[in-house]
């Protein structure tokens, strides 16, 4: 599962290197802070604060929004991966680069289109970081939509990053886990989830690679056949994975929230497992929580259902 982390890092890359251009050095009292963080955004006309993920979502257009997402990875390796070679598989057309500074952080603002759904979608990318973490602020909307567009860039530039603020990244999300059942230990939020595994390394060193990602969709999107969406998922996974039928697709309940629990094997790397819960909330969207851990390791599954089996929601 790092591995899709790193993966989406990539699928932004690209090469060219413009002109640099500074961002606000102290925020004004237009700004509002983005829930969960330490960042201050002047938002574009009808952007407010999203109930679904840290950062704004349009009130007319459910398309539209800006995103923000903690990678846990150091900018120094982060800002590697990007190069154009990746662009070119996934049709995506890169538009400009420019070195920014954020705060005190080196950053890169990226302008691109990529089609997604039969669509053309626009992206204003924001990234920076240090040695400890990097973030990503994703600005989309309709590519035919240029004033919406010019709007969001303006609320990018806008970006004033409060260094000695401290944030509790946990508070944007709308559930909780028990972060002390089992023996794995929490490290870090990523976008609309968790990461735990034993060691707090990415990717984790640990005898038997046990790791748990949580998620929760950002759009309250409904789902008819929800146990074909459970099998489905799997292939939206960086490698290939298959079902173990041999150990069901189970019905599960957690919090009220009824969903599927499924175990999986990595073809690409048969020595790998997989455990996924995707509960379905009854106003739409979906929770997931996917556990890896190397084949046959019973306490690996054992700590990983402990946390899952923890879930409340706050909503």
């Amino acid at each position: 599962m790092i591995k899709e982390i790193k993966l989406t890092i990539l699928l932004l890359s690209i090469s060219l290197i413009g002109f640099g251009q500074a961002l606000p050095k102290e925020k004004s009292k237009n700004h509002i802070q983005i829930k969960g963080t330490n960042i201050f955004m002047i938002p574009p006309v009808s952007f407010e604060s999203s109930d679904n993920f840290k950062g704004l979502q349009n009130s007319e257009d459910q398309t539209t929004m800006i995103m923000v997402i903690e990678i846990p990875g150091p900018y120094s390796e982060v800002s590697k991966g990007f190069n154009s070679e990746m662009l070119k598989p996934k049709g995506m057309e890169l538009k400009s680069l420019k070195k920014v500074k954020v705060a005190d952080y080196d950053g890169l603002l990226i302008e691109l289109d990529q089609p997604a759904n039969g669509l053309i979608f626009s992206k204003q990318i924001l990234v920076y970081g240090n040695e400890k973490s990097s973030t990503l602020i994703n600005g989309v909307y309709q590519k035919d939509s240029l004033q919406l567009g010019k709007r969001i860039k303006e609320s990018i530039l806008t970006t004033f990053v409060d260094s000695e603020l401290e944030s509790n990244p946990r508070e944007a999300l709308n559930y909780t886990l028990n972060e002390n059942a089992g023996s794995l230990k929490f490290h870090s939020v990523i976008g609309n989830g968790m990461l735990f595994n034993r060691d707090l390394k990415t990717p984790t060193e640990s005898a038997d690679k046990a790791t748990l990602i949580t998620d929760k969709s950002f759009s309250n999107i409904e789902i008819s056949n929800k146990k074909l969406f459970c099998i489905s998922r799997l292939k939206k996974y960086p490698e290939d994975y298959s079902v173990i039928l041999s150990k069901g697709i189970n019905e599960i309940e957690l919090d009220k929230l009824k969903g599927y629990e499924l175990f999986a094997k990595n073809n690409d790397r048969e020595s790998e497992e997989m455990y996924q819960v995707i509960l379905f909330d009854d106003n739409g969207g979906y929770y997931l929580f996917v556990g890896t851990y190397l084949a046959g390791s019973k306490n690996a599954i054992t700590d990983i259902k402990k946390i899952i089996e923890t879930f409340k929601s706050s909503k």
